[in-house]
């Protein structure tokens, strides 16, 4: 892997460790909404579809709020692509294994 394709995974690894510790955060804003729209949402829709369409919405926003480091992955053409992708998919992980790490430590 060349220092390009290095630095741009290293972004990427810190773009899915932010996205994975603010996951917690989005996650009760999404029950709080749910709690207060579900009983009208399935009057309308079932609600496998809703689940489906909220989680859609949910993955293109987190896609929205880390375009950039998608885009500048696509410039490198499908390596750094593939790179940025493997950067994200470590970062979330990362993240996830710090959550859980800080949460056992505080839990009694």
């Amino acid at each position: 892997m060349g220092k390009t394709r290095r630095k741009l995974f290293a972004s990427a690894v810190v773009s899915g460790i932010a996205l994975a510790l603010g996951l917690p955060g989005l996650a009760n804003l999404i029950s709080l909404v749910w709690e207060t729209m579900r009983s009208p949402l399935e009057k309308v829709l079932p609600a496998g579809m809703i689940l489906s369409l909220v989680s859609l919405a949910v993955f293109f926003a987190i896609t929205y709020l880390n375009w950039e480091i998608y885009l500048k992955g696509a410039r490198k053409g499908p390596k750094g692509l593939l790179a940025v992708v493997a950067g994200v998919l470590t970062g979330v992980i990362i993240g996830t294994f710090i959550l859980v790490t800080v949460r056992g430590l505080l839990s009694p």
